[in-house]
C-alpha cells in the first residue's frame, strides 16, 4: 500500500491516546442509545453514504452490532473478531463483510495491527445489490434486507491477489484523500464484490449464518410488519404474540435497535422506494398506499433515510 496512505490510516487518534493513558472504550460514543447497536450517524463524521474508520487499537472492543453493513479490511498485522463465541482471525489482506444482524466483539489490536472498517449505509448497499444477484453475496443480501434476518458474514483471504488489493487501495484512497463521488464508490465496491465472487472458491475462507434463540420471535415481528405495514400497531402485534405491550416494546428495541414506530417507518419507506422505482404511481398515491396522510413528514423522513427525495429517486430510476 502507498506509504502516505498507510501513515495516514495508522495515525494514533485522540481516543487511542486516551486508551494508552489507561482509559476505557466508551461504547455510548458509538451508539444512539443503550442497546450496543453502533449507529452509522455517530461514526461516519457526517458522511452517511459510505465512509471508512480505522479500527480502534490498544483495547478490546466490546460486543456490539450495527445498523449498517460493515466491511473490514486488514492492511497491516492481524485482527481477531469473536462472532457467536468463535474466533475469526483476519490476516493482512483479508476482507470480512458482516450484515446488520451480526453481533461481535474484537480482541485488542496493537500498534502494528491496522484494520479499516468501511461503513456502508442501507442506501449505498441497496444501490449495489442488483449487481450481486446469483453471486456468493446473494444469501447475504437476502438476510440483510429482512427485518429479522439471520446474522451472516463472509471472510475472504486476499493476500497476493493484486487486482483485489488494487481495488481496496483505490477505495481507501477515495474514502480518505478525495472529495467523495458516490458513483465512483458504488462502482468500486461493486467491482470488488464481483472479483471476490468470481474467485470465491479460492478466496472464501468462511461463509456463516447464525440463527439465535430469539430468531423465531424476531421473525414473527418481521412478518407482521411486512404483511401489515399499512395499519400495523404495537397493541395488535402484542395481542397476536400474547405478550404485554411494554414487554413487546422492550424486545423490539432489543432485537432491532429501534422502537416499533421507527421499525414501521423503515418498512414503509422501503415499500415506497420500490413503488417509486418500479411503477408510475403518483408519489402522493404511494404515500397514501404505504399508510401516511402527512406528505411533508413522509418526504422529510424519506430523504433522511434514503439520501434523496422521492422525485429524485424516480428520475434516477427512469434514467437507468
Amino acid at each position: 500500500m502507498e506509504k502516505h496512505l498507510l501513515e495516514k490510516l495508522s495515525k494514533i487518534t485522540d481516543e487511542e491516546k486516551m486508551l494508552l493513558a489507561g482509559g476505557n472504550i466508551d461504547i455510548s460514543e458509538y451508539t444512539a442509545g443503550e442497546d450496543y447497536i453502533i449507529n452509522a450517524a455517530r461514526v461516519t463524521r457526517g458522511v452517511p453514504y459510505i465512509s471508512q474508520r480505522p479500527h480502534t487499537r490498544f483495547a478490546p472492543f466490546p460486543p456490539h452490532s450495527h445498523n449498517f453493513v460493515e466491511m473490514v479490511t486488514v492492511v497491516k498485522g492481524e485482527m481477531t473478531h469473536i462472532i457467536d463465541g468463535r474466533a475469526v482471525t483476519l490476516c493482512c489482506g483479508d476482507v470480512l463483510v458482516m450484515n446488520k444482524h451480526i453481533t461481535h466483539s474484537v480482541k485488542e489490536a496493537g500498534l502494528y495491527d491496522l484494520g479499516v472498517n468501511i461503513i456502508m449505509s442501507d442506501a449505498f448497499f441497496n444501490a449495489i445489490m442488483p449487481e450481486l444477484t446469483n453471486t456468493v453475496f446473494s444469501d447475504f443480501i437476502r438476510e440483510n434486507s429482512k427485518l429479522g434476518g439471520a446474522g451472516m458474514f463472509l471472510h475472504f483471504s486476499c493476500k497476493g491477489q493484486k487486482q483485489i488489493e488494487n481495488i481496496i487501495e483505490n477505495l481507501l484512497f477515495e474514502l480518505t484523500e478525495y472529495t467523495q463521488d458516490n458513483s465512483i464508490m458504488t462502482r468500486t465496491v461493486t467491482l470488488l464484490f464481483k472479483y471476490l465472487s468470481l474467485k470465491n472458491q479460492k478466496l472464501l475462507v468462511d461463509c456463516t449464518k447464525y440463527h439465535t434463540l430469539s430468531d423465531k420471535r424476531k421473525l414473527e415481528i418481521s412478518e407482521y410488519i411486512e404483511s401489515s405495514y399499512r395499519n400495523a400497531t404495537l397493541t395488535s402485534l402484542a395481542a397476536k404474540m400474547s405478550i404485554s405491550v411494554p414487554y413487546l416494546s422492550k424486545i423490539v428495541r432489543e432485537y432491532f435497535g429501534m422502537n416499533f414506530k421507527e421499525l414501521l417507518l423503515e418498512e414503509r419507506i422501503r415499500r415506497a422506494a420500490v413503488l417509486i422505482k418500479e411503477t408510475d404511481m403518483p408519489i402522493c398515491s404511494i404515500i397514501n398506499n404505504v399508510g401516511y396522510e402527512n406528505d411533508s413528514y413522509f418526504h422529510r423522513e424519506f430523504k433522511k433515510r434514503m439520501g434523496e427525495t422521492p422525485l429524485s429517486m424516480r428520475k434516477s430510476a427512469r434514467t437507468k
